[in-house]
């Protein structure tokens, strides 16, 4: 019974009639498969080129692959299928698989409740963005092998087929040949080589992953499972033989077949055109006719995103191409005097002659597609079958036909790597020309995945991983946009996408990264408040956004220590003779006096030294008030101070011997020198005795007189520097610092201001970014154990320092040392650095040349747009991008051009930053709009007022509104800030009440026509 069942079944896949007739994959070895008939077959994942190519880019590249692969090419023997899918379909499961699984963990780590704006992107991107892969397929056929390889190969079988026993339909390993192996490695080689020459990123697959694509596109509903097949060395559980066998046979104790692990459901067959498998229904398009004009995959590939329906195709070369059509070459010939067979003959013709004059080899050519449905959908798919079906034949004006034999063999002729047959009509064509077609030439991103999700402008996903990592060991992006083009919106999208990613995971449990940005305006005051809603109330000290100003409560003082320190550190002590070299500088010089470097350090060294306790020094006294949390502590611990003249430093060293070293810090801004202090250190014999003499020919002033004359300027003019520390910041792990009203524009001496003030924010933001254990020596021994374990975490961590525009440093070349500084220090200490400003030659050109990450939002005008181009040396398709391909943020998302290093290779790209109108609302920047937004916050609290805000302007922006009604208070006499503050009063009042605009608020109607839109 069991011999007629086995002849039965090999009857019945002789005639293709179940599903697994169509796979003739037997086993595996090493990482290619083996099929029934001997022949190798390897998966290759095309991940795509790496910058944006124009037509004759790709037709150059091609030409280049020709000659690359012309010699394997040339006999019969090998063949390179290339198989592209895009599904619009599966792009959730994409999107869940790249991105959202990976920050859902991140943010439970962090404690994080993003939940509003994570359901919102999965509401938006799988209706804006698509999945899409491609392969190329390599197969290896026994025909190229010599007669004695065949026999080798015959050798080889027999000897292992007579090692085993009889094993039924398992897998029949026995069918390797290592002959076949080294010809078939040297040809997968040959074309990666090819394709990584030419900046295209290609990698083999594991037949493990090559099976889950096999089956994914054969069952859609797979897509994304957990499932893994069982190969040849695999652990497997063994079958239980059926209760009549009295004897297990060899077959259950191996590996299953591979056509029985790869097909779930058998195919049934709907009239001439549609075939059901599975959940799905699918209908098949055969190119009948190749194209008058080869055209690039990526234009068959772009416009078929726009059209958002799911599609797959193959695209067969065969070699051989010659010898193929040879009898229809000569049946061309021998009937040349029908009228008909005149474009077949001088196509022969043409192809005789490339191969005469360039030795242009030509190469069998087939090109199967098809589209597919829910089951039972069949309208819709007949609407979709239409458009790719008109899509082929305008690629290049080729024919198309959906009529074939038999539907399911047309259907399977598109699945990747399940056999070389297809029905598409074999077509002799130039190989340059078919290489062309091929899809490699779509862009790629050098992720996997990332935090961050772009999109290209067709709609295929793009991640995006901030974190750096292996991939960019530095990290230094430029954003470069006039105003209002979605600048600040991209920076805040990647720091919060920074907050999501790896960075967060370290070896003490996750924590947020450290990111400081000095800030112009309040751009990421929105980002700063997200971050605070989603971390609660008991942890929103995390995230500070703070307007640093010249008053009470916003004192700082630059000669704070590190807790339990009574000197600083290296850098500390280089920031500080910086910081004073520029304040005593006059505001039209940028070059200090003779000698005045020199004196600035020793009068910083005597300053720390005066407030210890040595011969000479006067530490400084405790007073009880001060700080009323310090003299609890005191009091807690019972700590005995000098009763007639206790010092701060002896209040910092009780403290930290009794670990708490918070408190400590408190203590310690007072124990530290002050502005004022310099006075007093610059009049020491020591001071004196070596600059007495040292005279400024400028002024004719000596030196320690200019310089204190300039340190009392100071004081005058900025009282909270010269103030114990009031300006705390705790354990915050993020902080904003905006400028504005300290970092005034116009005259030298504002400009001179706005220096100061742009050193100081990078001291307050980043002077413990660049902490590592290598400066445990300079750390007291009471205090080094626990400064070791803090120091070595800040090396470890993800840090990113931002500023905000960047051109007005530009006549200061002391800030911009310090950032050139950091630049090459960064990646020594894991620092990241951002900067922002309106055109690219505000950067300078240490930073432009050694950037690794730069986001062009638009060209001011064509000067910069030619500048950009030049200074980047960009191709002819992204200078098209930047000179007409980004207009600004618009309701598809803000669209920008980027051109990334990493890991060594060099990425240019159109990207489109798209989101939702609550994150939109979140993170908008617009100061209407921020108004707006605020009162809401006030009024109605963080998640509500995003909520009603996102209902009503879905765009992100209530700009047009504001303007409109502005303009009708404008007419009725009304003064303009008023009339604007007024308006912004007037829709605060009609969110929060439900009235005026309001009232869609209440219309819930609507918003089930907008849930059902986006599903």
């Amino acid at each position: 019974m069991a011999l007629i069942s086995n002849l039965l079944a090999g009857l019945s896949l002789l005639l293709r009639q179940p599903l697994e007739s169509f796979c003739d994959l037997e086993t595996t070895h090493d990482d290619a498969f083996v099929t029934k008939r001997g022949d190798y077959v390897s998966f290759v994942r095309i991940e795509g080129i790496r910058r944006i190519p124009s037509r004759d880019d790709i037709a150059r590249i091609a030409s280049a692959m020709r000659i690359d692969l012309s010699g394997t090419l040339e006999e019969r023997g090998h063949a390179i299928v290339g198989w592209y899918a895009s599904d619009p379909d599966l792009s959730a499961v994409e999107i869940d698989r790249l991105n959202m699984s990976a920050c859902r963990q991140a943010a439970d780590k962090l404690g994080l409740n993003l939940a509003d704006i994570f359901d919102e992107r999965m509401r938006l991107w799988p209706r804006i963005m698509r999945w899409e892969a491609a392969y190329f397929i390599l197969w290896t056929r026994p025909g190229l092998l010599t007669k004695e390889e065949r026999k080798q190969m015959k050798d080889e079988q027999a000897a292992l087929a007579k090692e085993i026993p009889r094993i039924g339909a398992a897998q029949k390993f026995w069918l390797r040949s290592e002959v076949m192996k080294a010809r078939h490695d040297a040809f997968v080689g040959r074309v990666l080589s090819s394709l990584r020459a030419h900046d295209i990123g290609a990698a083999e697959v594991d037949p493990h992953d090559a099976l889950v694509i096999v089956r994914e596109a054969m069952h859609r509903e797979t897509a994304g499972s957990a499932w893994k097949p069982c190969l040849v060395g695999d652990r497997f559980m063994p079958c239980l033989p059926e209760d009549e066998d009295r004897k297990p046979t060899a077959e259950t104790r191996l590996w299953l077949s591979l056509r029985s692990q790869i097909f779930r459901h058998d195919a049934l067959t709907h009239g001439g055109q549609r075939v059901e498998i599975g959940q799905n229904d699918y209908a098949a398009v055969d190119m009948e006719l190749g194209p008058e004009d080869p055209r690039p995959f990526v234009e068959l590939a772009a416009h078929l995103g726009n059209d958002r329906i799911p599609w797959r195709g193959t695209i067969s070369l065969q070699g051989g191409g010659k010898s193929a059509m040879a009898i229809k070459e000569i049946a061309a010939t021998f009937l040349s005097i029908f009228p008909g067979n005149g474009p077949l003959r001088r196509a022969f013709q043409a192809i005789r002659d490339a191969r005469e004059a360039d030795n242009h080899i030509s190469v069998q050519f087939r090109a199967s597609f098809a589209t597919w449905a829910p089951s039972g959908e069949s309208r819709k798919l007949q609407r979709r079958a239409a458009t790719l079906s008109q899509r082929i034949e305008a690629w290049g004006n080729c024919k198309a036909t959906r009529l074939a034999g038999d539907p399911l063999e047309a259907v399977m002729s598109s699945v990747p790597g399940l056999s070389l047959a297809s029905t598409g009509a074999p077509a002799q064509a130039l190989l340059g020309d078919a290489l062309g077609m091929l899809p490699w030439n779509r862009t790629s991103s050098p992720w996997q995945a990332g935090s961050v999700l772009f999109r290209l402008p067709h709609g295929a996903i793009w991640p995006y991983d901030p974190a750096g990592g292996s991939k960019r060991l530095q990290v230094l992006d430029l954003f470069v946009a006039p105003p209002r083009s979605g600048k600040s919106v991209l920076a805040n999208t990647i720091n919060l996408g920074l907050c999501l990613s790896s960075a967060v995971l370290g070896a003490q449990g996750a924590k947020l990264p450290l990111i400081g940005k000095a800030d112009i305006g309040p751009s990421a005051e929105g980002f700063v408040r997200l971050i605070q809603e989603a971390l609660g109330p008991e942890r929103s000290h995390l995230a500070i956004f703070k307007a640093l100003l010249f008053a009470p409560g916003h004192e700082f003082n630059v000669f704070d220590l590190q807790v339990g320190c009574q000197y600083p550190l290296p850098l500390e002590r280089a920031f500080l003779q910086n910081f004073l070299s520029l304040a005593t500088l006059p505001p039209d010089t940028s070059t200090p006096f003779e000698g005045m470097t020199q004196m600035i350090g020793l009068v910083i060294d005597e300053a720390y030294r005066l407030c210890t306790d040595v011969p000479g020094g006067a530490p400084k006294g405790y007073r009880r008030g001060v700080e009323p949390a310090v003299d609890t502590a005191i009091d807690r611990y019972r700590i005995d101070l000098h009763p007639d003249d206790p010092h701060w430093r002896d209040v910092v060293t009780a403290l930290c011997a009794v670990g708490e070293h918070r408190l400590a810090e408190i203590a310690q801004r007072h124990a530290v020198p002050l502005l004022e202090d310099l006075i007093s250190a610059a009049r020491t014999d020591q001071v004196k005795d070596m600059f007495a003499k040292l005279k400024i020919q400028v002024t004719q002033e000596q030196a320690s007189d200019l310089f204190e004359r300039y340190i009392y300027d100071i004081i005058r003019k900025y009282p909270t520097l010269n103030s114990p520390t009031r300006l705390d910041f705790g354990s915050a792990r993020i902080i904003v610092l905006d400028l504005a009203e300290v970092a005034p524009t116009g005259s030298a001496a504002a400009n001179r201001q706005t220096e100061m003030m742009y050193m100081l924010a990078r001291h307050i933001l980043a002077r413990n970014f660049f902490l590592k254990p290598d400066y445990l020596p300079y750390i007291p021994e009471p205090v080094r154990d626990y400064h070791r374990g803090r120091f070595q975490e800040i090396l470890e961590s993800v840090k990113r320092l931002d500023y905000d525009e960047w051109h007005r440093t530009q006549g200061s070349p002391l800030v911009r040392a310090q950032a050139e500084l950091d630049m090459r220090e960064g990646p020594k200490h894991n620092i990241q650095l951002g900067f922002s400003s309106q055109r690219l030659s505000d950067m300078g050109d240490a930073l432009i040349s050694q950037s690794t990450g730069r986001f062009v939002l638009r060209a001011g005008d064509e000067r910069e747009a030619d500048e950009i181009i030049d200074r980047f040396n960009l191709s002819d398709a992204s200078a098209a991008v930047v000179r007409h391909g980004l207009h600004g943020p618009g309701l598809g998302g803000a669209p920008f051009f980027a051109i990334l290093e990493v890991d060594g290779d060099r990425y240019e790209q159109k990207l489109v930053n798209s989101l939702g109108p609550i994150e939109l609302w979140a993170l908008s920047t617009t100061p209407g709009d921020t108004a707006l937004r605020n009162r809401l916050y006030a009024r109605l609290g963080f998640s509500e007022g995003l909520a009603r805000l996102a209902r009503i302007f879905p765009s992100g922006s209530a700009l047009k509104q504001i303007e409109r009604r502005k303009a009708d208070r404008l007419r009725g006499g009304e003064q303009g800030d008023r009339a604007e503050t007024g308006v912004i009063e007037e829709l605060a009042d009609e969110l929060s009440d439900g009235k005026g605009i309001g009232l869609k608020l209440l219309d819930r109607s609507a918003d089930e026509e907008l849930a059902q839109a986006a599903e």
